[in-house]
């Protein structure tokens, strides 16, 4: 796997920032070449890829994030990020309740196509990741530390099955970088920014989980929460959100999820008049009769047009209500 030599630049002297990397300024720095060796074959031992804003595969979702991530590293497939996403997160400290709810709300979703991302924090996070394991649906872990980290963590069995089952993990972070207190909710708006919905099923009134559905909301993703007993405290910053119409309320698993997801195993019907549209109008609608539904860059990559010519042709299926555009860049048929 290629890493873009800056890269391995910034990540081999702890004093090197982002405001270095963006103005590639490391001349001030004594870098060793044997420190440039040791942090290629981290990279490379743990499978590692990593790329910059301005780089080809930068994923068009990190677009809409605020303060979006000027490097991203991950291991695996970046191809779950063109899934549709449930963010689930939470307090650090819920009660039996959000057990009970996670545990009905995986029952029914291991029967749809998607996605689960979270953020590895203890508790609701980690039951999220460890559910979606279960279930064998797939999930993505974003940290708030270096990637090579969980290695000296406790909890590193969680983030060790995600990367055996060949699934996602994010960091923006660099090697032997030390967690702060900031770093936990700067990886909330990435959380935020790469999901299609966020479920929170508990949250104190003071819960760091409140902090990404501020980020849903600043990004129009919408937000599921799951009432409780008034005079529940672990359950104070729901209740605040739905008197504050941020959020809405999730009772009906199956209903929550027939509305925003695809179920296994059906299928669109494509009516008679759509066969008679030209290339490559035809073959969009085909790709989502037969997905369900696709990001533009999963059309872009099937068809093998450019950004330009897909859009042209995409509006002109959405003038004709032949498709429409259910979430950001994600489309399906009417």
């Amino acid at each position: 796997m290629s890493i873009h030599p800056e890269i391995i630049k910034y990540s081999a002297h702890p004093d090197i920032t982002f405001w270095d990397l963006k103005s590639w300024d490391f001349d001030k720095y004594d870098i060793p070449a044997s420190e440039l060796k040791n942090i290629q074959s981290i990279f490379q031992e743990h499978n590692i890829g990593a790329f910059m804003m301005w780089q080809d595969d930068y994923h068009y979702k990190f677009h809409s994030i605020p303060s979006k991530p000027y490097i991203v590293h991950y291991i695996w497939d970046l191809s779950l990020l063109d899934k549709n996403i449930l963010a689930i997160v939470g307090p650090r400290k819920p009660s039996v309740y959000s057990h009970k709810v996670l545990k009905k709300l995986f029952e029914h979703a291991e029967n749809y196509d998607l996605v689960t991302i979270s953020g590895m924090a203890a508790w609701v996070d980690q039951l999220a990741h460890a559910l979606s394991i279960k279930h064998k649906i797939p999930t993505i872990a974003v940290l708030w530390w270096w990637l090579n980290y969980f290695l000296k963590w406790a909890e590193r069995h969680i983030v060790q099955s995600i990367v055996d089952n060949g699934w996602l993990v994010l960091s923006e972070y660099k090697i032997n970088f030390v967690p702060t207190k900031y770093s936990f909710p700067q990886r909330n708006r990435i959380i935020a920014g790469l999901s299609d919905i966020v479920v929170l099923p508990e949250a104190w009134e003071n819960s760091w989980s409140l902090i990404t559905v501020d980020f849903a909301n600043h990004s129009s993703r919408p937000v599921y929460v799951v009432p409780n007993d008034i005079f529940s405290l672990t359950s104070f910053g729901v209740h605040q959100l739905i008197s504050q119409q941020k959020a809405n309320v999730l009772i009906d698993f199956k209903d929550f999820f027939d509305q925003n997801f695809k179920k296994f195993g059906v299928k669109h019907t494509v009516s008679t008049k759509i066969l008679d549209l030209p290339a490559p109008q035809s073959d969009i609608i085909w790709l989502l009769s037969d997905n369900g539904e696709m990001s533009l860059w999963a059309i872009m990559q099937a068809t093998g047009l450019d950004t330009d010519t897909v859009m042209q042709h995409i509006t002109l299926l959405e003038i004709n209500n032949h498709i429409y555009q259910n979430s950001p860049w994600k489309y399906s048929l009417y």
